[in-house]
């Protein structure tokens, strides 16, 4: 309880405080385990970026598994990082790091984890983006070391909302392709 209680002290504090912009959406998605079972994805992100580029937020992430061995789960992670725009170009890099707790819905014991990503998202046209990423996750609780590689195309609606359709491949202790789209509402 009291990882929760920081977790959302992290991500509301900062949108009371100062000014920026705070981007906030729900997602769903599909991913395929080693070839061999599929975990529908539910999903809602927010990030909060402040002036100077410093950006915080949080995800909370449910994955219900079809398959009858493994467990539904949830996972919440803290981010922190920094975006930026390049002058005089269209890239928009960014990197962050998380610190995440997975939760199951058997008595298995969570696990805490960590994840590093880099990216960048270009501006194709003012309607059109990519953004593509690498994501480096692991834990010293199980074997849970992965790289995940991701592309996705978005379309701005206008200039507070877009969605984005994402494919991404995982390698590392499991392999899967996952496929998402997201809603994102700028404030």
């Amino acid at each position: 309880m009291k990882r929760l209680t920081l977790f959302f002290a992290f991500f509301l504090l900062p949108i009371n405080s100062y000014s920026g912009a705070l981007t906030l959406g729900p997602g769903i998605g599909l991913e395929r385990i080693n070839d061999t079972f599929n975990v529908d994805l539910y999903m809602i992100k927010g990030l909060y970026r402040f002036d100077n580029g410093l950006t915080v937020g949080g995800v909370v992430q449910l994955g219900y598994v079809d398959f009858q061995k493994i467990a539904d789960e949830k996972r919440y992670e803290a981010i922190i990082g920094y975006s930026t725009v390049l002058p005089n170009s269209k890239f928009s890099p960014y990197a962050f790091i998380s610190k995440g707790l997975r939760s199951y819905s058997s008595s298995q014991a969570n696990v805490d984890y960590y994840t590093m990503t880099i990216g960048s998202k270009y501006n194709i046209t003012n309607t059109f983006y990519l953004d593509n990423s690498y994501r480096y996750r692991n834990t010293n609780d199980i074997s849970w070391e992965s790289n995940l590689y991701s592309i996705g195309l978005g379309r701005n609606f206008s200039n507070n909302l877009s969605a984005q359709l994402t494919y991404g491949v995982t390698w590392g202790d499991y392999n899967s392709d996952q496929y998402s789209i997201v809603l994102l509402r700028r404030f």
